[in-house]
């Protein structure tokens, strides 16, 4: 009569001790960041880790899909991780992966030279992303409020369009619509989110679920990410192949784009969610959005770094 218990307890441990071979899955989008995934996936450093890539075409797609609990990590900035905070399932910051300074910025009709020349102006920006954040701190430092100006709810694209159809005499939004709306729309760029460091940072959220039921598993996909990009440095030409594709740039361009990134180390995460400038850059953007700080004062943790 002892052998069925037995046999049954055998059963409960080997099916506890199964790995999940669910996939992994990580949103991207096409951003030179993102594209790191794939060298990851071609040379093996997942392991035995399964991951599937899953490809969006818009950046707020992206996003929604990790709060719908369709993908497991994705990249977000500082402000879409706080922006996203209360939007489904809970997610935290588990890498601060990189920064790229001057990518984001406001370009004015050739007329205006300052922007403190924008109060009862009409400015293109999308509510509720970055830009809309990085053209209030601008304003700020000039000594101009939000409600001094007309926005006009645009996307990055729509914005750019707005601007060379004269339908709005600023515009804030990144490149390549920067530069695009200044050249194309009889402007130029006055400021960019250089003279905001420390605002424009990416990371790697991860949902709390797979935090809790897959802890190895993410140490291994971070370790992963750094493991491609030494790749990707000692092997340039062959990674920015494959990148470049993926994004439809020559390799050349590519290869100027990602070098403009700075990747952020391991040992540099271990401290960053206790530094000064991380406490007071989500701060500052959690005022601006109005979360309290108890939602938000464990966004960030370093369990995972290698």
């Amino acid at each position: 009569m002892k052998y069925p218990i037995i046999i049954t307890i055998t059963l409960i441990l080997l099916t506890s001790c199964k790995k999940d071979d669910t996939p992994v899955r990580i949103g991207v989008n096409g951003w030179p960041p993102c594209e790191i995934w794939y060298v990851a996936q071609q040379q093996g450093y997942f392991g035995d880790v399964p991951v599937q890539i899953v490809r969006f075409s818009a950046w707020t797609d992206n996003m929604k899909s990790l709060y719908l609990g369709n993908t497991d990590i994705t990249h977000a900035t500082y402000f879409n991780a706080l922006y996203f905070l209360d939007k489904g399932e809970q997610a935290k910051i588990v890498l601060s992966s990189d920064t790229i300074d001057g990518g984001d910025g406001l370009t004015v009709k050739n007329g205006i030279s300052s922007v403190s020349e924008l109060r009862g102006k009409t400015i293109a920006v999308e509510i509720n992303t970055d830009e809309h954040f990085l053209l209030y701190k601008t304003l700020k430092q000039a000594g101009i409020s939000l409600s001094d100006v007309n926005l006009l709810n645009s996307s990055a694209a729509d914005g750019r369009d707005h601007f060379i159809n004269n339908e709005a005499d600023a515009v804030y939004t990144y490149e390549p619509y920067l530069s695009q709306a200044a050249s194309n729309g009889g402007g130029k760029i006055i400021s960019t989110a250089k003279e905001l460091p420390g605002y424009m940072t990416d990371t790697l959220m991860a949902s709390q679920k797979l935090i809790n039921d897959r802890p190895e598993e993410i140490k291994t996909i971070i370790t992963a990410w750094y493991k491609a990009q030494a790749y990707i440095l000692a092997n340039p030409e062959e990674s920015f192949g494959l990148m470049a594709a993926n994004e439809k740039m020559t390799p050349e361009d590519f290869a100027a784009f990602y070098r403009s990134f700075r990747f952020f180390t391991a040992e540099e995460n271990r401290s960053i969610p206790s530094s000064e400038n991380f406490v007071e850059v989500v701060t500052e953007i959690a005022d601006f959005l109005g979360i309290k700080h108890t939602d938000y004062e464990n966004i960030a943790v370093t369990d995972f770094l290698p």
